[in-house]
């Protein structure tokens, strides 16, 4: 049956957009309330918008999965990234931001970096190859993979961009399937013990099978690295251009990072198929549907944030929606702020003096529907 397209001419928190053929929510409190209900589906077999390409990933990808298999998912997996275990990690990842910062400037006393590609890139690829114990090899072909593996992501990746984004995965795929039965066995034989690393860690539970391992690895790859590094590269320029909030961002690392994430947040939008008709705002929306939610417009909504697009890290909430909320609020968020609030502090410290390469030239953002992201940010080092 073909599905019924409704048109709306209402500006406000839910608009018809006939190019994405979907909805826009724009308002917060439409957008939560989509994100929390269960009527709505992140299925892409349900997806008016998704193309036949993108079925071709690895199965049990938690993002793309519904109740019930993605509550079983879910409770065997987060304990893994719950926020206290994350914590634990923080003198590891400490020393791994540490490390990056020294290759950052092991050229020179004062040059000219991304620090986009450079720092902000590379640090999220360290910490999930020192955290899933795969060694440099690993790490390079994260790095290398993984800007091809986000486009699976994109709302309106073109065919080649799909096919690209899914000889990715089996790049990857190829690459962690040995090392996913390796340790499995060496589990089984008491050889490593359960936590070692986070694969083993997730092997542990024996109702997980190998594939939706290697799925979730391939999701915090896919999801986990470029919104990171977007979040620190994002952080970095807003720092830069309002330098005043610097004094914010030292005194208190972990409130910056939620106003960055409000006000300068990687992700644009976050989709959702409706399960059966529904009415967002007086706006009817018929099952089978899409919607999208504008993320970036919604966490800038004057009916929740007073001044809202003014950036301030002293302001004391109230919560945003960078990380997404429901059932599938974000595996890694705990993961992601640390790495942030480990990594722009102790930038800023290392080098005082870092300021913009060109202070005049414009911003050079990525061609993204999905993802706020910068192309490159070239930046003067001065310890």
């Amino acid at each position: 049956m073909a599905v019924e397209t409704t048109t709306s001419n209402q500006q406000g928190p839910i608009e018809w957009d006939d190019e994405l053929g979907a909805f826009v929510v724009t308002g917060f409190d439409e957008a939560s309330a989509v994100l929390r209900s269960h009527a709505w589906s992140v299925d892409p077999v349900r997806s008016p918008l998704v193309p036949p390409e993108l079925l071709g990933v690895p199965t049990g990808l938690m993002l793309f999965t519904d109740p019930p298999d993605h509550t079983r998912l879910r409770r065997l997996i987060a304990p893994v990234f719950a926020a206290r275990a994350i914590e634990e990690l923080r003198p590891r990842i400490a020393a791994i931001t540490e490390s990056c910062l020294d290759e950052l400037s092991a050229d020179g006393d004062e040059l000219t970096v991304d620090l986009l590609n450079d720092f902000a890139y590379i640090l999220p690829i360290a910490v999930m190859a020192e955290l899933l114990d795969v060694g440099i090899e690993g790490a390079e072909i994260f790095l290398d993979q993984t800007p091809r593996l986000v486009q699976m992501l994109e709302i309106n990746a073109s065919d080649e961009e799909l096919a690209d984004a899914v000889a990715a995965s089996f790049e990857i795929t190829m690459f962690l399937t040995p090392i996913l039965s390796s340790r499995r066995t060496a589990l089984a034989d008491g050889t490593i013990e359960p936590g070692d690393d986070f694969i083993t860690a997730m092997l542990a539970s024996e109702e997980l099978s190998l594939d939706e391992v290697l799925a979730t690895v391939i999701l915090l790859l896919a999801a986990g690295h470029e919104t990171t590094a977007n979040l620190i590269g994002n952080g970095a320029l807003a720092l830069l251009r309002d330098p005043a909030q610097l004094p914010a961002l030292q005194a208190d690392p972990a409130r910056a990072v939620e106003e960055l994430m409000r006000r300068e947040g990687p992700v644009k939008l976050i989709g959702r198929t409706a399960l059966e008709d529904q009415e967002i705002s007086g706006v009817r929306v018929a099952a089978g549907q899409a919607v999208l939610m504008r993320i970036d417009r919604a966490d800038q909504d004057p009916r929740r944030w007073p001044d809202p697009e003014r950036l301030d890290l002293t302001r004391n909430g109230p919560a945003h929606l960078g990380f997404g909320t429901g059932i599938h609020f974000c595996l890694g968020a705990a993961l992601a702020r640390l790495e942030a609030a480990e990594a722009l502090p102790k930038l800023f410290s290392r080098y005082p003096g870092l300021r913009l390469a060109d202070p005049d030239a414009p911003s050079e953002w990525r061609d993204s529907t999905t993802f706020h992201g910068l192309q490159t940010l070239p930046v003067r080092l001065t310890p």
